[in-house]
């Protein structure tokens, strides 16, 4: 499991381990949806996300960031989270999904699922590195697979 872990994640929380001559840092994650506007209310219930602009008149793409508000999300600098308008042709492949990063894992599941979103696998606990986090599988109601992890406030990425 350690492996799967560390390559999903991979860059996305593991920057520091990425040779010298390389600066990467996550700019986005994008997700399909069947309706943009439905699931962006979802990311903002569950999560906080705000949607800081959109694609088109219907809309085929929202940008969402963090933010107490919306013009502080904005003016924000986190990961920007993208929903796509998902073709009805697109295949539907279980390994690409959203890893959130959470302080209290429980607590995230639970607001999920009151904002509609099932629980593929609840919240139980690994070892990565010696460190333990705790880990729960999702799926938005889109159909988009989400991963939980809530690492301990001293690890700041995951070691490989």
């Amino acid at each position: 499991m350690r492996r799967t872990i560390a390559t999903l994640i991979g860059i996305a929380l593991a920057a520091g381990a990425v040779p010298a001559q390389a600066e990467v840092t996550v700019m986005a994650v994008r997700l399909g949806a069947n309706d943009v506007v439905k699931l962006a209310k979802f990311y903002e219930a569950a999560f906080g996300l705000k949607e800081i602009d959109r694609v088109g008149n219907p809309a085929t793409e929202i940008i969402m960031r963090y933010g107490a508000t919306v013009a502080e999300a904005k003016a924000g600098a986190s990961p920007e989270f993208l929903l796509l308008k998902r073709e009805g042709t697109a295949a539907k492949d279980p390994m690409h999904h959203a890893i959130l990063r959470v302080s209290d894992v429980k607590a995230s599941v639970a607001a999920a699922k009151a904002a509609g979103a099932t629980v593929e696998r609840d919240v139980m606990t690994a070892s990565i590195g010696g460190s333990p986090i705790k880990i729960a599988m999702l799926v938005d109601p889109d159909g988009n697979a989400l991963e939980l992890m809530e690492l301990p406030t001293t690890l700041t990425h995951l070691p490989h």
